[in-house]
């Protein structure tokens, strides 16, 4: 008769993102005006804003991810509340130059600055 051992099935399992601000994440949200600055999804969704931060260089990039936390489009999901929702909308302005009172950090300012987290 074969025992079998119990399996461990911890390594199969999809790591959870961080949940937490990543330096670079902070550094990239210190770099934004005051009225641009993500404070409310850096408090309740700290992984989102390392999200961004990261593709915050790459236009492409950048605008893929805010269309896709901006649009639904797997239907039925709950959405941001209406801060998160609001500083979505404002960064994304802000990233394409139409921010009142604001000039983009885009992909070609200071990217010496903006290596990737991790």
């Amino acid at each position: 008769m074969q025992t079998s051992t119990p399996r461990d099935y911890r390594g199969l399992r999809r790591r959870q993102p961080l949940d937490d601000a990543l330096p670079v994440t902070i550094r990239w949200v210190a770099k934004l005006p005051a009225e641009v600055r993500p404070v409310a999804m850096l408090k309740q969704f700290p992984r989102i804003a390392n999200v961004i931060a990261r593709a915050w260089t790459d236009a492409a990039e950048i605008q893929a991810v805010l269309d896709d936390l901006l649009v639904d489009r797997r239907g039925g999901r709950q959405g941001f509340p209406l801060e998160v929702t609001e500083e979505l909308l404002v960064l994304r302005d802000y990233y394409q130059g139409r921010y009142p009172n604001g000039v983009s950090t885009g992909p070609d300012d200071d990217a010496r600055d903006r290596s990737p987290p991790g």
